[in-house]
């Protein structure tokens, strides 16, 4: 996140806080988005500069391994997602089965 106090601007969020976070990563979740917007209308209004197309980024330890986590996070529910319609789709198949057996011992 951007601050700015008098004529100082400092940068924050995430592990900003933390001497050891030399990464940073782009901003996806759109739920934290509005306080980084808020950020940068902060500073056009201090700076006077127009940010049309801003990008978002926060500090962190490890980006190596948060992007790890959000492929196996992803992974996961893509497993979870295809495990579920493999489910339902059998499911539909006996039904249909089921009927079209007793619609043939009419």
């Amino acid at each position: 996140l951007y601050s700015s106090t008098s004529n100082a601007v400092a940068f924050s969020g995430g592990a900003s806080p933390s001497r050891s976070a030399h990464q940073g990563l782009r901003l996806l979740r759109d739920d934290q988005r509005p306080f980084f917007r808020l950020a940068v209308q902060q500073a056009e209004a201090a700076h006077g500069i127009k940010a049309t197309h801003p990008l978002f980024f926060y500090w962190t330890n490890d980006a190596t391994a948060e992007m790890n986590f959000f492929r196996d996070e992803g992974y996961k529910y893509f497993l979870v997602g295809m495990l579920a319609h493999f489910g339902w789709q059998a499911l539909i198949v006996a039904l249909a089965v089921a009927g079209f057996a007793k619609i043939g011992q009419l």
